[in-house]
């Protein structure tokens, strides 16, 4: 057993992970923190994920999420100055411009044309937008998430924050006055608190009997397709609502990134045997027929990785069942990087007292 105590310890080195310990050390730069990682930085979903920012929820919940998550990657990467990646506008193609209307977080968007879109799409000369769409502006980034968790990281260890790879957390006990934390070759580390971030493997992972039973936690295949187009430098990202899909311009890549939803659930992280399906195909083919004249982009490539999605869809924060002072944050639902700031914050709200707000100054 290791002799030091730390404040915290954050089991889970991905994009919910850091920007928890990101936010405790700006609150309390003086603790002690420690970062756990089974494998490397950023090495679950926020390795592939293209961090895109929208202003579209479901309801009040994810409202705040996004209001929080924004706050705070604005307050890191004022003026849109992001590792890679940009803010840029987005254009929403949709057949229900009410429900768009209605799903804005930040008061709606600007109508639009077709033509004002299609003068920015050199890129893409055969997108075809049907009379009976509408189009809507509005403003939104991107940036790849591996990026982001690599630079959180180098921020943390500058601020004196210990990180270890490789090194995973098997067993949390409840000790007399501190948090048993037991690694995988039995050894203990001891904390005053720990946050417990390691999204699609919380399912599959014994210490997922630190949560109640609710919500319910399943892992979905994520599926990304490159489409062999190189975008321009002014290329705007564009929201294919009705479907809830995306094609994002990755300029510094030098393809469009088509995202879409796969119908796949209940895969397991650790499996290397995850690809692109048949269904996978003839779902993305059908969503990209409706918008090309003819030829659609052919597939350059693709990234499939996973995620865990809550029972609702939503990111959580919970306090844990067994242990005081545990906090489980989880359920990315392919919005860990949108929403995941916002359930950081509310762990660290939940394990410190008194609380000052998002501090983004180390």
């Amino acid at each position: 057993m290791t002799k030091e105590i730390y404040d915290l310890a954050i089991i889970g080195a991905g994009v919910m992970g850091l920007s928890a310990a990101f936010i405790a050390a700006s609150n309390r730069p003086r603790d002690r923190l420690v970062i756990f990682e089974r494998d490397i930085v950023g090495a679950g979903a926020s390795r592939f994920a293209p961090g895109i920012q929208i202003n579209i929820c479901r309801n009040e919940r994810e409202r705040q999420l996004i209001n929080h998550s924004s706050k705070f990657w604005q307050g890191i990467y004022p003026h849109g100055l992001w590792p890679v990646g940009r803010d840029c506008d987005v254009f929403w193609l949709t057949r229900n411009p009410k429900e768009l209307a209605r799903l804005s977080s930040v008061g709606g968007t600007t109508p639009s044309t077709s033509s004002a879109l299609k003068q920015r799409l050199s890129s893409l000369p055969h997108f075809f937008v049907p009379s009976d769409t509408a189009v809507e502006l509005d403003r939104g980034s991107y940036s790849p998430v591996d990026r982001i968790v690599q630079d959180l990281a180098q921020r943390l260890k500058a601020a004196g924050v210990s990180l270890y790879e490789r090194t995973s957390i098997e067993r949390i006990r409840q000790g007399s006055s501190n948090i048993l934390l037991q690694t995988l070759d039995n050894r203990e580390h001891l904390a005053r608190r720990a946050v417990l971030a390691i999204g699609p493997w919380l399912p599959d992972s014994p210490l997922v009997a630190h949560l109640t039973d609710t919500p319910r936690l399943r892992v979905k295949k994520v599926v990304a397709l490159h489409l062999a187009a190189r975008p321009t430098p002014k290329c705007p990202m564009i929201g294919l609502f009705d479907d809830y899909a995306f094609l994002i311009p990755m300029i510094e890549e030098g393809y469009w990134l088509f995202s879409f939803t796969s119908q796949e659930w209940d895969v397991r992280a650790d499996t290397d045997e995850m690809h692109v399906s048949s269904d996978d195909l003839t779902r993305a083919t059908a969503i990209l027929a409706k918008w090309f004249s003819c030829d659609v982009p052919a597939m350059a490539s693709a990234r499939v990785f996973c995620d865990c999605y809550s029972d609702d869809g939503v990111p959580f924060s919970r306090p844990a069942n067994t242990v005081a002072g545990l906090q489980i944050i989880g359920g990315g639902a392919g919005n860990g990087f949108r929403f995941g700031p916002g359930c950081a914050e509310e762990a660290i709200r939940s394990l410190y007292s008194p609380y000052r707000g998002v501090v983004t100054t180390t």
